[in-house]
């Protein structure tokens, strides 16, 4: 059987990290099925006669991280490889979703019908994590889109929220940028005039905690609740939130079902989904989070369900 191989388009590898980071969970499960594991970076793609291309990508060796011993080692540094030379192609760059990633996204759409490229970057482009839920209006929070520049109508909009509202901007992850905002509120927040923000009311729920789930193919295979630090209410790990084990609930399921064929469609083939309450709040696609902290809770390696489906769909 010929050898497979993978190529993991992500932020630098030396920045991982690697007791928390999914990307190189699946790598390394990738590499212990003897599957060729590839990495670069999104500014590394560029197109050469009508063709699409990476200028750089290095062949890896993965290693099981312990007692903070080298996660990876280069075999070789390939150049100028056609990316239909790769049998599945992880598109795992995190936000910004910026000019240079939606380059990168034409970039991929070129291969796809040659390579399995994961999620399908026309989804990764036309849906943004934030907005995309405001499709399902019955188990989304209450929502408003405007400019930073425009304070009076974040003001009148609050005022409707008796527990205030929610500021996040668009494009970023982690948490990043989010902030709390009630109707005339002396603090200041901070946004930028000539940037968009959504606006959430917000929920009380999120005491105890933000729930995330894994969908694999529409289908949730894991889960783990997100607990903010007492200084905040931003559960988001970056951002100082801590991890839980949590079932999977029926208002959960009742989320799942409901999004299902819209995953499905868009060739979103892993997700995950942000539910606080019995609401959903974001559809994590660019490239979604914890699967490492739900396998410590439950006991399980979601990676290996993962790669299992990828493979198969090749």
């Amino acid at each position: 059987m010929k050898k497979k191989k993978f190529l993991f388009i992500m932020d630098p590898i030396e920045e991982v990290i690697p007791n928390k980071d999914t990307s190189y969970i699946l790598m390394l499960e990738a590499f212990k099925r003897d599957i060729s594991v590839y990495y670069c970076n999104q500014k590394d793609l560029f197109i050469n006669q009508k063709i699409a291309h990476v200028s750089k990508a290095f062949n890896l060796n993965v290693f099981q991280y312990s007692n903070d011993n080298e996660i990876f080692s280069i075999k070789s540094m390939d150049k100028n490889i056609e990316l239909k030379y790769f049998d599945v192609i992880f598109m795992r760059k995190d936000p910004p979703v910026d000019d240079e990633y939606i380059r990168a996204t034409y970039i991929l759409d070129m291969v796809k019908s040659d390579s399995l490229v994961v999620n399908n970057p026309s989804s990764l482009r036309a849906f943004n994590e934030k907005l995309s839920t405001l499709q399902f209006e019955d188990i989304v929070p209450n929502t408003s889109l405007c400019l930073g520049s425009d304070l009076e109508f974040i003001n009148q909009w609050a005022k409707n929220c008796k527990l205030g509202i929610v500021i996040k901007p668009l494009n970023l992850c982690g948490g990043e940028g989010i902030q709390k905002f009630t109707f005339n509120q002396k603090e200041k927040v901070y946004l930028n005039p000539n940037e968009t923000y959504i606006l959430q009311e917000f929920i009380s729920e999120v005491k105890y905690g933000d729930k995330r789930v894994i969908l694999l193919d529409g289908e949730p295979i894991g889960a783990i609740l997100r607990k903010s630090s007492k200084d905040s209410f931003i559960c988001n790990f970056h951002s100082g939130g801590t991890p839980h084990k949590t079932e999977i609930t029926d208002d959960d399921l009742r989320i799942c079902k409901r999004i299902k064929t819209f995953i499905i469609k868009n060739g979103i083939y892993l997700a995950g989904i942000d539910i606080i309450g019995k609401y959903l709040t974001e559809i994590n696609i660019t490239s979604p989070t914890c699967v490492q902290e739900i396998n410590r809770a439950n006991k399980v390696n979601l990676e290996k369900n993962i790669l299992d489906f990828i493979i198969h769909k090749t």
